[in-house]
């Protein structure tokens, strides 16, 4: 019934979001220009959404295992900052130019990475610390770089920054393969995961190994987060929000949140995002605005909720 329910809403939104946009377009009887703006337009777009949606959620659960708290989410490691800091670079040196952008977002995700994998033997506790001290220096050279970033470049930077979906360089089928491919991998750990959570000396006993686990985890949720920030930018709140929700209505085993949160992500940012098109249309807002307004709520009542 609870998986009845969920697909049938994911029907529903993809259908209403398919239809709704600066004007109204039946997506059943669709048919010259109207198909057209369906086909090329509102399809790709939604579809983007999704996929980056559902790597997100994806991400947050697994970083919500790997850091043991189970309201983290994929930015905490201050991955989308260093990819920030990456994409502002490349408009510096090729002002308006959303290809450079893009490509210097996933180089900027992956330096991230890669410096806070150096502090990943230290534990999941000092990993945590590490990554926000990281944040914190991103942020600090982002205000630097932007304050040298051309005024051409300025608008692309801070939709970007922002959430923006409407600029992907991915092409669909790449985002789409990418989120089958985190959700086959995290069903393959799904065991794993579900014994890490009882402990790690449990987790042990049950024939995990801890470490390989550990580092495989953060390898998954970065290399996902990389991408979702290079096609989208900076969207918050669909990581923590989505898992959490997923564990209170599906339980706590992976091999159901994970699916779950797969499509549970990608349908919060197809509402999100068609909202954000459609309400002061021909104008847009940022989604990533959209979703924290949807998420800040949600996520002080889960605190609420974890801390009674």
């Amino acid at each position: 019934m609870k998986w009845a329910a969920i697909v049938l809403a994911l029907a529903i939104t993809l259908l209403l979001a398919l239809g709704t946009g600066e004007q109204w377009i039946n997506p059943v009887n669709a048919s010259g220009q109207d198909a057209m703006i369906l086909n090329e337009l509102r399809l790709p777009r939604i579809l983007i959404a999704f996929a980056v949606g559902g790597m997100l959620a994806l991400a947050g659960a697994w970083f919500q295992v790997l850091l043991g708290n189970p309201l983290a989410e994929p930015y905490v490691l201050g991955v989308a900052g260093s990819a920030s800091v990456g994409a502002v670079s490349a408009l510096i040196l090729m002002p308006e130019s959303a290809v450079a952008m893009s490509a210097g977002a996933f180089a900027g995700a992956w330096i991230g990475i890669s410096v806070v994998m150096a502090f990943a033997r230290l534990g999941p506790g000092r990993m945590l610390l590490a990554g926000v001290v990281l944040a914190a220096f991103w942020s600090a050279l982002l205000a630097l770089l932007l304050a040298l970033l051309p005024k051409s470049g300025l608008g692309l930077a801070f939709a970007w920054m922002m959430g923006d979906l409407s600029h992907s360089d991915i092409p669909v089928p790449i985002l789409l393969a990418g989120w089958v491919a985190a959700l086959s991998c995290g069903i393959l750990l799904a065991r794993s995961l579900d014994a890490l959570l009882l402990g790690e000396r449990h987790a042990e006993a049950l024939g995990v190994e801890v470490k390989r686990l550990r580092w495989q985890l953060l390898l998954l949720a970065s290399a996902v987060t990389a991408i979702a920030v290079t096609a989208a930018g900076t969207i918050g709140f669909v990581g923590p929000v989505i898992p959490h929700l997923m564990r209170l209505v599906f339980g706590s085993l992976h091999r159901a949140v994970l699916p779950a949160s797969a499509i549970g992500g990608g349908l919060l940012l197809v509402l999100a995002d068609t909202a954000a098109r459609s309400m002061i249309a021909p104008a847009e807002l940022p989604v990533g605005v959209l979703t924290a307004i949807i998420g800040v709520p949600v996520f002080l009542f889960l605190l609420i909720r974890r801390g009674a």
